[in-house]
């Protein structure tokens, strides 16, 4: 295949893919459980489980965690939960069904039971927020999530498992699901979730996470209408606490900085890695460009400032992959201006500048997002090349994956004279990233 047959190829699949739920439809990470309290962000220490407990000789049992694998078979109190809780049962055809050939689990109801850990305290509900709700495609005009504890679920072996399913929302403000993982030793378990062809797998067995299952809280979050399934454990206990997600108000403000998120979590940043691993991708290295998918008051002052952070939904993904991959990427202003605009009419093209003269397979992008620009340089009688400085940017060629949704007013330019005139210039906010050339990528580790 031609070099640029393939670039080609690869642009349009992650341009396909950015453009779709598929980048975002889930997310997780994790939270360091430590055993003396310390000044550590997004850190927790050991938890404590209670509940209620059917047995008359015991009104109110307690389980502490994180257990380890020597532990496992010996804690009174996990036995204990284990013979306290009650089968699971699962959704079908407006009914709640118990078959264990289908799903082999038990569970505790909220009402039954408490747990010193707050999803909200360590980051996990804002993640939430910031990267799956604004792309969840509700009708409800909100910005926030309310995470609502449903149930306790056990996972044991040899056998624990739960068939591919959907869930059913518990009501049309739900859009989605958080599982927690509780840290306890356990092997297998893995949950897998699938949209559109794609999957995702959150395997948070001592093995595949070296060790973290006995030290960290692991999360997942994931849409309603996502497939998922819980594999067989075939060790220890897999234990986890189940939140229904909600539409509610509110708004992080994490894009870059979510210590609770794994950026790798994402598909996304393993599409861009295998891109970015193809040497005849962008082989001369260049500037990758993504408009950025929701609007943003990229052209005033309060706005400005509030960049990174306020990135939301796919622009979030977008720039956490790109920054985790350790490319440079930042979000800048790109100017609507072409050769064949209202112009073209008062300048005299002979003067053009010669840098200018290829503009029409380029795009002029300021060199950061700027309050709005109010200039009268060039007049009638001035070369293109002094409006343009006046803004303040460059012409870039860039390979772009998204098309422009969302614009602001970004330049005013006054002209004087016999017939005086204001006209605007509109600018999109995009995220543009630094793509080096293959020879520099296989040089540097960091990169893809």
């Amino acid at each position: 295949m031609a070099a640029n047959t393939l670039q080609d190829s690869i642009t349009e699949e992650l341009s396909k893919f950015i453009n779709s739920k598929s980048a975002t439809f889930a997310c997780g990470g994790s939270v360091p459980i430590v055993s003396f309290p310390v000044q550590i962000s997004a850190s927790s220490t050991s938890l404590s489980l209670r509940w209620d407990s059917p047995n008359d000789t015991r009104s109110v049992s307690k389980l502490s965690f994180p257990i380890s694998p020597a532990a496992i078979e010996q804690d009174v109190g996990l036995l204990e939960l284990v013979r306290d809780c009650q089968p699971a049962s699962f959704g079908f055809k407006g009914n709640d069904v118990v078959d264990y050939s289908y799903r082999k689990a038990i569970k505790m109801d909220r009402s039954a039971f408490s747990i010193d850990f707050c999803p909200y305290e360590h980051g996990i509900i804002d993640t939430v927020a910031q990267l799956l709700l604004p792309n969840a495609g509700g009708t409800v005009a909100t910005q926030g999530v309310k995470a609502e504890l449903y149930k306790l679920n056990i996972y044991s072996a040899p056998s624990g498992f739960f068939k591919p399913h959907v869930d059913t929302p518990r009501s049309d403000k739900q859009f989605g699901s958080l599982v927690i993982a509780l840290p306890c030793h356990h092997e297998g378990g893995q949950l897998i979730v699938r949209h559109a062809d794609q999957s995702v797998t959150f395997d948070w067995g001592s093995s595949a996470s070296h060790g973290r299952t006995s030290s960290t809280v692991q999360w997942a979050a994931f849409y309603s209408d996502c497939e998922h399934e819980v594999k067989e454990v075939s060790e220890g206990y897999r234990i986890t606490l189940t939140y229904n997600l909600y539409y509610s108000q509110g708004v992080g403000d994490l894009s870059g900085s979510s210590p609770a998120m794994d950026v790798t979590s994402l598909l996304l940043y393993h599409k861009v890695k295998a891109a970015l691993e193809v040497p005849n991708f962008m082989a001369e290295g260049g500037s990758l460009g993504i408009f950025c998918q929701h609007a943003y008051a990229h052209s005033t002052p309060e706005g400005i400032e509030a960049f990174p952070g306020v990135l939301k939904g796919v622009d979030m993904a977008v720039y956490s992959v790109f920054l985790a991959i350790g490319l440079h990427i930042s979000v800048r202003p790109v100017l609507e201006f072409s050769l064949r605009d209202e112009y073209d009419d008062y300048y005299d093209m002979d003067d053009e500048d010669p840098a200018t003269d290829d503009c029409a397979e380029k795009n002029f992008i300021g060199r950061q997002l700027k309050s709005l620009v109010v200039s009268d340089a060039g007049g009638y009688e001035e070369s293109r090349k002094e409006v343009l400085e006046s803004y303040g940017g460059e012409w870039l060629n860039v390979n772009w994956l998204t098309n422009a949704k969302h614009k602001n007013i970004g330049y005013v330019h006054m002209a004087y004279g016999n017939e005086a005139s204001t006209s605007f210039k509109y600018t999109h906010a995009a995220l543009i990233v630094s793509i080096p050339p293959t020879a520099d990528r296989r040089n540097d580790a960091s990169v893809g």
